[in-house]
């Protein structure tokens, strides 16, 4: 029996019960912002924690114990032999804030798994689960008539949604350069010899979008004088699926001075990607009705149907989804204090675009116009390692990698002529840790933002993001994919 037989048997029961758990746990709401009312909901920006740690800088990183989603062509730096297994979890605690009144919100749910496997030499690949929007909120406004009565007529009006949009993801990713030559003429030092290396990767997304939202709109109103009061509620459901595509490329510059005289080493990094824009396939499913009774007030404990005005099913249709561009660079600088091991810095910035002033739907031959502005996003990020590695005889403290970053992003929303903006601090923790025969990093991060504004009648959120993942590594010594045979 061949050795990669066997560590695939060992560990396909457990990569199925992840996938299934992943699954479920997309499905919950991953929301309770009420501006996930407009378009497919919000975006989940919720990376994985060691980006989110850093600003949610991602697109130069190419770090071989992360399996990067933000941009395929990161693929292409998986260690033979070694993939990356990957599990990110994320919560939010909110209060969402208006002129007058406040309410306390969390949300705490599993939000990505995914699979990092080196193909052979200067190839690579990943596949995975993540969320891409979600829908999610209840938003009542109550309301007292006393018109009619002293004791007053109570109304209430509910809006509500829920739902998820799920992405599943295949990419691969080469590196079309890779070459390094030394160079004996870099420094002032005539002994000096320098190890340059330019590193040119591409890599490609198929991705396969797929969900479903409900929302519901209801009237409610109980008389204290008279009877037959109807109420009125209209309920929608959208289901969506379409594949999609990403495309992406890193380009690296390494250099290494080869002296004994010399301890300082770094290197550039720049990655970017693209993704298209598409049309969502749709299906539109919509009920509205009378009925009696109360669904919300406590007067009465039912409700039941008394006319059904509207039933619309499987209304075909789409949604259109523009274009994104994104744009990031990495520095890198190492040096070596002592023989105890190498300290890294990491300093990065991101920016990315999305042109949501193109977004539209379209139904039974009539177009919707964009609610949306365009969406601007950059992130600053540094990370900063005492000892590089995972050696078990160094302290923990010192192979630990402590990570701080700000964001900004311009959402795409703009109502009654606000913008709405959100930013943020973030800070967090890489722990490299030996288990089992592997090399597994522990990542925690949190965040603390502030989204939207309460003049105007809106709405503001201020909120603490926290961050858990894990990566999981063979060790040196149980390398995948090796054909061995045993006696």
């Amino acid at each position: 029996m061949k050795f990669y037989d066997i560590m695939f048997r060992k560990n396909s029961v457990a990569l199925v019960a992840l996938i299934l758990v992943s699954t479920c746990n997309f499905a919950q709401k991953g929301t309770q912002s009420p501006y996930s009312v407009f378009g497919i909901g919000e975006l989940n920006m919720g990376q994985y924690a060691a980006f989110m740690s850093m600003g949610g800088v991602s697109m130069a990183c190419t770090d071989s114990t992360i399996a990067n989603f933000n941009n395929p062509a990161s693929y292409a730096f998986f260690n033979r032999n070694r993939p990356v297994f990957q599990i990110g979890m994320n919560g939010k605690f909110s209060t969402f804030e208006t002129s007058s009144s406040s309410s306390n919100q969390r949300y705490l749910g599993l939000n990505q798994f995914q699979l990092g496997l080196p193909i052979k030499k200067n190839w690579g690949a990943s596949f995975g689960l993540l969320p891409y929007s979600f829908t999610g909120y209840t938003i009542a406004n109550y309301s007292i008539d006393y018109s009619t009565d002293s004791d007053g007529d109570t109304s209430i009006f509910v809006n509500e949604g829920s739902g998820a949009v799920s992405k599943v993801f295949l990419g691969v990713a080469f590196k079309a350069i890779n070459s390094s030559r030394l160079d004996t003429n870099y420094s002032k030092k005539d002994t000096a010899i320098v190890l340059k290396t330019h590193i040119l990767s591409l890599g490609v997304h198929g991705n396969y979008l797929f969900g479903t939202s409900t929302k519901t709109q209801s009237f409610e109103r109980f008389y204290y004088v008279g009877i037959g009061n109807y109420n009125s509620r209209v309920e929608s459901s959208l289901r969506i699926s379409n594949p999609t595509t990403d495309f992406g490329f890193t380009y690296q510059y390494y250099f290494r001075p080869v002296h004994v005289d010399s301890l300082i080493n770094g290197s550039i990094s720049i990655g970017a990607s693209y993704s298209p824009a598409f049309k969502l396939r749709a299906y539109q499913d919509l009920t509205s009705y009378t009925y009696g009774g109360n669904f919300y007030l406590d007067s009465v404990q039912y409700a039941y149907v008394i006319d059904t005005v509207e039933n619309v099913v499987d209304n075909k249709g789409s949604i259109y989804i523009p274009e994104q561009y994104k744009l990031g660079i990495e520095y890198r600088i190492g040096w070596q204090p002592s023989r105890k091991g190498e300290r890294l810095l990491r300093l990065a910035c991101d920016v990315n675009f999305q042109k949501w002033s193109a977004f539209y739907e379209e139904f039974g031959g009539s177009q919707s116009v964009s609610p949306f502005r365009d969406r601007l996003s950059l992130g600053f990020g540094m990370e900063y390692s005492p000892v590089v590695g995972n050696d078990p005889t160094i302290s923990i403290l010192s192979r630990t990698n402590y990570r701080f970053g700000f964001n900004y992003t311009q959402t795409e929303l703009s109502i009654n002529g606000t913008n709405l903006d959100n930013y943020g601090m973030s800070f967090g923790i890489g722990i490299p840790l030996n288990i089992n025969s592997t090399n597994t990093n522990v990542n925690l991060g949190a965040t603390l933002g502030n989204m939207g504004t309460t003049s105007g009648g809106l709405i503001r959120e201020r909120y603490i993001g926290v961050y858990f993942g894990i990566s999981i590594i063979p060790d040196r010594n149980e390398l995948w994919f090796v054909k061995r045979k045993y006696d």
